[in-house]
């Protein structure tokens, strides 16, 4: 960061910041035919580039076709005895595509234009209506056909009764059958039941358990004085004995998936998908007072099972039809955010191109899959382009060692959150939602879309680092190698990670092809082989300051600080069609001929994001090392200064105090990440509550 603009001690960055998508109009011939592959047309080149890859910190790549998932790459080589690392031609190829699309302004390739967040409800009881139901039939893809309902309202039983009716823990479950002698006592507005004798095991009343995180865990009375036991009840309810065909009201289902997607079940999922979803996957569930087995909730999945138990906000229509109007998986469960999906958040010149005759610059020379798929009159098309660019795999200069790395949890990107991923608002900032149970202004679809829909921010790019000693990945595991894996989380935790990385200074060399590009499109690929060509003549920096370093990012753990290189690129051959065909000489063309080729189509509003923004972005340690980190749970400490791993436990105090929600007696302003354009990233640490926990 440039000098005068150091960050408070109570300060960090975050690992990724944002850069915005182009507005307005695209200007003429931004969508438009591509060369094609016919011919070597006039004023078109073909070539080689070699580029010398130089990692500025380590780099972390992992083989799904290795023994060990989590080990480098690595194959046989001319000049080496043994299999050495490398990075393969494929991973290059789409770190180049992505920045790319970033400097030239390309459309979102890889974007989930459906998706759409789903949120946690707030604890309280739902409103009048919701049921009990038991899912009697599915389709193939898990919707269900057939429900029985339970039509009088829950009666909760303490788990303790439940297990001393069925026979013990193992068989207390979701779908377990019972018989309730009677319905309790009415306390906080519902029906509880907590007398042994009024249960019986078997019958026509199911069960469901469900996560026990939203009940209170053990803890010190506020006088000092033994502590406050936790107690689980599970929601029970009485079949009908009919079961119905079922139908959804417009956007339930879709909703639901929305809403499971975001589920710490899912995340876990995704990480390890390989037992498949055609089977309920069972979960143990701990009880909150003493954190004993209890019994087993069936996960959270985009599809539902038979015999599987929800809740659901019904309809009868008529005698064998059930609508469903809302549904859950829990009683205090998740919803959708909003109903604008993320392709209406962004402009409608980003979407991905789709006529093979009608590309963008990334996408003319990168290439098109059309993968929405889709049939035309007279059966399937073919609606993508091949590429013009091959790229080699990266060989090493040496046979470099590789460093066993023990990474935290990376998830998949949240762009539920709203502080972050969503357009920064000035009406939004620092304010709250009007009503406590209104939804928090980070939601999409809050009060905070109320002047309309905001938008997503941009592009995600990592923070850069050339000192990457400083990142405090790097501070913890000099202290410790293991400290995310026992330290900071759970044993098992199948979020934690393994890798292996190749050290900062390793040096590789990649060829890339090319085929029929014209003086600015080859003018694009050197500066997203080397952005350092374009950005020095943009940076807004003090021109007699050093000259600053730009790189880009290739692998794995670039949140953590893996990943920066710097490129140098040197056209090896270029030719045009007289000089392949006919033998005349090869064309004079220089790397600063078409890096200003490129320049010169660019729109007034991409070279002000490439200055504004890109200097800063891609800037090697222009956000300060030590403080790029996910939200703390306390201050990141100076260089130099210890560092308690502690502190790099996620804050989840950070995300509920930023929120724009209120709670009974509290309020917890709006607070937003800051734009890549502006002086500093920085954003204030808010350490994490101790009452919350981990």
């Amino acid at each position: 960061m440039p000098e005068g603009k150091r960050p408070a001690r109570d300060e960090f960055v975050n690992p990724y910041t944002f850069v915005q998508l182009p507005k307005g109009d695209p200007e003429a011939g931004w969508r438009t035919e591509p060369a094609g592959h016919d011919r070597l047309a006039d004023g078109r080149f073909s070539g080689v580039l070699d580029v010398e890859l130089t990692a500025r910190s380590p780099l972390l790549l992992r083989n799904a076709y290795a023994d060990s998932e989590g080990a480098f790459p690595r194959r046989a080589m001319p000049g080496f005895s043994e299999p050495v690392p490398y990075l393969p031609g494929s991973s290059l190829a789409g770190a180049v595509r992505s920045l790319h699309e970033t400097l030239a302004g390309g459309c979102l390739r890889i974007f989930n234009g459906d998706f759409r967040p789903g949120y946690r409800d707030q604890v309280r009881r739902r409103p009048d209506g919701w049921r009990l139901a038991r899912v009697a039939e599915v389709d193939e893809n898990g919707v269900p056909l057939r429900m029985e309902r339970c039509p009088e309202e829950a009666v909760w039983v303490e788990s303790a009764v439940l297990e001393r009716a069925l026979g013990g823990a193992s068989q207390l479950k979701t779908g377990a059958r019972v018989t309730l002698l009677g319905r309790g006592e009415r306390k906080l507005d519902r029906w509880q039941l907590e007398d042994p004798s009024q249960v019986r095991g078997g019958g026509d009343w199911v069960v469901l358990l469900t996560h026990a995180g939203t009940r209170r865990k053990d803890r010190k009375s506020p006088e000092g004085r033994g502590k406050l036991r936790g107690r689980y009840f599970c929601a029970t309810g009485e079949l009908e004995g009919v079961v119905r065909d079922v139908s959804f009201a417009d956007g339930v289902w879709e909703s639901f998936l929305d809403a499971v997607d975001d589920t710490d079940d899912m995340r876990r999922y995704r990480q390890d998908p390989s037992g498949g979803d055609e089977k309920p996957e069972w979960v143990d569930v701990e009880h909150p007072k003493d954190q004993r087995f209890m019994g087993r909730r069936i996960a959270a999945r985009r599809r539902l099972y038979e015999d599987q138990v929800l809740w659901v906000l019904p309809e009868v229509t008529g005698a064998t039809m059930l609508t469903v109007k809302d549904m859950a998986l829990a009683v205090v469960w998740r919803h959708a955010g909003g109903v604008d999906k993320a392709s209406q958040r962004v402009p409608m010149r980003a979407s991905a191109c789709r006529d093979p005759r009608q590309l963008c610059p990334s996408c003319r020379i990168f290439g098109s899959a059309d993968t929405e798929g889709g049939l035309g009159d007279k059966g399937a098309e073919q609606r993508s382009y091949r590429g013009h660019l091959r790229f080699g795999d990266a060989i090493p200069r040496e046979a470099y060692d590789t460093t066993r790395e023990y990474l935290p949890p990376m998830g998949s990107p949240k762009p539920g959150a709203g502080q972050f991923y969503l357009n920064r608002s000035d009406g939004s900032e620092g304010k709250t939602c009007d009503e406590k149970n209104d939804r928090p202004l980070r939601e999409w679809g809050s009060q905070g879309d109320g002047r309309g829909t905001r938008g997503l921010r941009g592009r995600k790019q990592y923070w850069l680092t050339g000192t990457h000693a400083d990142r405090p990945y790097f501070r913890a595991r000099e202290a410790k190698r293991t400290v995310f894996h026992e330290d900071l989380y759970e044993p098992g935790n199948k979020m934690l990670s393994e890798g292996e990385s190749v050290r900062a200074g390793s040096v590789f060399t990649a060829q890339v092809r090319f085929e029929n590009l014209d003086e600015a499109e080859l003018g694009g690929l050197l500066c997203a082989l080397d952005p350092a060509l374009l950005l020095r003549a943009h940076d807004a920096q003090d021109p007699e300051a050093e000259t600053p370093e730009y790189g880009w990012a290739v692998g794995g753990g670039r949140p953590l600080g893996f990943g920066t290189v710097t490129s140098r690129v040197t056209v090896t051959l270029l030719e045009n069609a007289a000089s392949r065909y006919l033998g005349e000489e090869p064309p004079s063309l220089s790397v600063e001929e078409a890096v200003s080729a490129f320049r010169r189509t660019a729109s007034k509003e991409l070279k002000d994001i490439w200055k504004r923004q890109l200097t800063k972005v891609l800037r090697l340690d222009w956000a300060e090392p030590h403080q790029v980190w996910y939200p703390p749970a306390g201050r990141l400490p100076e260089p130099g200064d210890p560092l308690n791993p502690e502190v790099l436990a996620p804050s989840f105090t950070f995300w509920k105090e930023t929120s724009g929600g209120r709670a009974e007696d509290a309020r917890f302003p709006y607070r937003q990440l800051p734009s890549a354009a502006a002086p500093s990233p920085t954003m204030r640490v808010i350490p994490q509550d101790k009452k919350e926990g981990r």
